[in-house]
C-alpha cells in the first residue's frame, strides 16, 4: 500500500469526512479531496498529521521488525521499494 492508499483508508476509518479533516490539520477544506483525486502521495508531516486527527500515529519501524506486526493488531503498512540513496 502506499501514502495516498494509507491516507484514503485511514480517512475511512474514521468516519470523518475528507473535509473534516482537512480543516483539522489546517488545510483547505479541498485538500483532502483534491490529493486523492490526483493520487498525490502526502508529505510524511502531512501524513503524520492526517493520521493523528483520525486517531492513527505514524510509526518508522525497521523492516525486519515488520513481520511482528501481524501479531500487534490492527496497522497499516506502507511499503517503499524505490532505490534508496547514499545521501
Amino acid at each position: 500500500m502506499d501514502a495516498t492508499e494509507a491516507m484514503r483508508l485511514i480517512i475511512e476509518a474514521s468516519g470523518k469526512s475528507g473535509r473534516q479533516v482537512a480543516r483539522e490539520i489546517g488545510r483547505s477544506d479541498s485538500f483532502v479531496s483534491s490529493s486523492l483525486a490526483q493520487g498525490v502521495c502526502p508529505r510524511a508531516d502531512t501524513l503524520a498529521r492526517v493520521a493523528h486527527a483520525c486517531g492513527y500515529e505514524l510509526a518508522l519501524i525497521p523492516k525486519s521488525e515488520a513481520n511482528k506486526l501481524q501479531t500487534i493488531g490492527p496497522h497499516i503498512v506502507i511499503e517503499y521499494e524505490g532505490p534508496v540513496s547514499s545521501e
